[in-house]
């Protein structure tokens, strides 16, 4: 397997894991940490098949960002001077993932839903934290991208406009926020496909 066809694929499915754990499975309501672990709690196998394939999609996701990334930024063209910070960005957020993943997988295995609010508590403040510095690195590719010209547009737009929104939806809140933030995952899933489909039908010519 060519790393163009690795890298699509951990786009693609890796999108559409992230997209049936969050979106379908996940029965966190986002009222807050303690109403989020009782929801869990109430059948915590799901939430760990939702968490499970959430976090694991993301993960698969931002690991193919970084491999992007890091082909920019040591081919060394016009796009380096962006992709290269989003290449460390990406690192970072890989680990912070990997926390959330524990801290969330954890709360469904608490005994009280205190123990449970106290592990959901946690995971959302470096959810916080990701949203900031996933919209900086997914802007910074974007812009890459733009500049390189090495994928559609499109994709460049989509991850420029979900990393802005990203940003800005880390300092709304109420319903505002959550529409801004709602518009940003929406534009890096689908930024992601666009991305990960172009190299899937790069490694087949």
């Amino acid at each position: 397997m060519g790393s163009n066809m690795q890298t699509g694929l951990l786009l693609v499915i890796g999108t559409i894991l992230a997209a049936i754990g969050w979106l379908v499975l996940y029965p966190g309501d986002g009222d807050g940490a303690a109403a989020t672990a009782q929801a869990i709690l109430n059948d915590p196998t799901m939430s760990k098949i939702a968490v499970l394939m959430g976090y694991g999609g993301v993960i698969a996701v931002v690991t193919g960002l970084f491999f992007i990334s890091r082909t920019m930024a040591l081919a060394g063209g016009a796009s380096a001077a962006y992709t290269s910070i989003a290449m460390v960005l990406f690192v970072a957020l890989i680990a912070s993932f990997m926390a959330g993943f524990g801290l969330e997988y954890g709360s469904a295995e608490a005994g009280s839903v205190a123990e449970g609010a106290t592990l959901q508590g946690v995971a959302f403040a470096i959810g916080g934290a990701v949203g900031l510095v996933m919209g900086i690195a997914l802007t910074l590719l974007g812009i890459g991208i733009a500049v390189e010209k090495n994928f559609h547009v499109i994709a460049a737009a989509l991850l420029v406009v979900a990393g802005l929104c990203l940003v800005i939806g880390g300092f709304v809140d109420g319903d505002a926020g959550d529409v801004i933030e709602m518009i940003a995952w929406i534009g890096f899933m689908l930024g992601s496909l666009v991305v990960g489909g172009s190299n899937i039908k790069n490694s087949c010519h």
